[in-house]
């Protein structure tokens, strides 16, 4: 097992450490007309599909002190099933990420709740993070879809990330020491976004046109992920104002950094910590938007110069790190962008119709967000620790008004 996939196999302090995505099949295939699907017929169109996948065969095993993955057979009655859903999905999401997976069978399941939304079945699929990243486990998913037209059946999906260029040895030198800085930093004041992690959380969704936004971002001098950061600060800021918290100038938001995926890796992500606008009024966010540009651009450079987050190079160092991060003042929020599909997909027939990776809370960070670009929306979701803050529908919300404001940029 690759030493950081064996890292996230230990980091789990406030909830199960489970990649999560969740999406809606619209009626067709093996998804009647009510939203209730046919179970046995998908378990039987993703057999062979699954058998070609090996992450979805894998469980970890100790050896020799350290961590191996041993091969068994998916047992597709456990790994594929209905659960019953909440009044809406996204209470049905925020309840299934609080549960942890069988570490005696393979860390994945695909869960279906019928009549999600109206007459469309709600989907699940989770993957231990030690088995993926997030945007591996996109490209499962990927894998797992029913080909496009003209596409390979049998071609499982590789991601490729071109490798940073080398930078000098003092560089990388200077990169590796600002990491670890940064993790003993102690730069945020606010009771409300740090603290002791609740047993519950909050989910809550929202989307917006992708193209619009993208030519918004860029009339703007930024990026769609630097667009999304920018809004990210107005949702924070009135999620902060609804818990009686005078917002900040800007918080630092970390958010991870795609590199190139070495052979065996599950997880290949850098880290860089951006500081967002806060305290500023919808009227603002032009401005935000290329003051965050002016910090992604190098950061990200320096990210993926400097590889893998090193307190995530090994369990030993994963451990101390999340020693540190239940107390840590570095960190407020998490905040990450996925590119997915620029097209649906079909799982046996029933369209993919809306998608959403689930953000993931860790150690005293109370939120986070997590996007993906998936057939023409921009989908964000939003999850909170129920438990100590308001509603994560004012997150989104929030976030919501400053999106349109950016993708209606003349």
């Amino acid at each position: 097992m690759a030493a950081v996939d064996a890292a996230n196999l230990v980091l789990q302090r406030g909830q199960p450490n489970v990649v999560t995505l969740a999406g809606l099949l619209a009626p067709g295939g093996v998804v009647d007309e009510t939203g209730r699907p046919d179970v046995p017929a998908l378990r039987a169109a993703l057999a062979p599909r699954i058998e070609r996948v090996a992450a979805l065969h894998r469980v970890p095993a100790r050896l020799d002190g350290g961590w191996t993955w041993r091969t068994a057979t998916p047992d597709l009655e456990r790994h594929i099933r209905v659960v019953e859903g909440e009044a809406d999905f996204e209470r049905t999401c925020a309840r299934v990420v609080m549960a942890p997976l069988d570490a005696a069978r393979p860390l994945w399941e695909l869960l279906l709740v019928p009549h999600a939304d109206g007459g469309r079945c709600g989907l699940l699929f989770r993957l231990h993070h030690a088995v993926a990243d997030g945007l591996a486990a996109e490209e499962l998913v990927t894998a797992l879809s029913d080909p496009q037209p003209g596409e390979d059946g049998d071609a499982v999906p590789t991601p490729e990330t071109p490798p940073a260029r080398p930078r000098p040895l003092l560089r990388r030198w200077g990169d590796l020491a600002a990491q670890t800085v940064a993790v003993f930093r102690r730069s945020v004041r606010s009771r409300v976004l740090l603290g002791r992690l609740g047993p519950s959380r909050d989910v809550a969704f929202l989307d917006v046109d992708l193209e619009r936004l993208r030519d918004g971002a860029h009339r703007l001098g930024g990026t769609v992920d630097d667009a999304y950061l920018a809004a990210f600060g107005h949702g924070v800021r009135a999620l902060l104002r609804a818990a009686g918290e005078d917002p900040p100038r800007t918080i630092p938001v970390s958010s991870p950094v795609r590199l190139a995926r070495r052979a065996g890796e599950g997880n290949a992500t850098g880290v860089m910590l951006v500081r967002v606008p806060v305290a500023g009024s919808e009227a603002d966010i032009a401005a935000e938007v290329a003051r965050v540009a002016a910090e992604t651009g190098p950061a990200k450079v320096r990210a993926r110069a400097a590889g893998t987050f090193r307190p995530m190079s090994s369990p030993r160092a994963a451990r101390m790190l999340m020693h540190v991060a239940r107390r840590q003042r570095a960190v407020a929020a998490i905040a990450s962008e996925l590119t997915g599909p620029p097209h649906t997909l079909r799982l046996a027939g029933a369209e993919l119709v809306a998608a959403w990776p689930l953000a993931l809370l860790s150690g005293n960070v109370r939120i986070g967000a997590l996007a993906v670009s998936y057939a023409g929306r921009f989908r964000v979701s939003i999850q909170t620790d129920a438990s100590h803050l308001p509603p994560a529908r004012v997150l989104a919300d929030g976030m919501a008004r400053a999106l349109d404001r950016i993708a209606a940029q003349p």
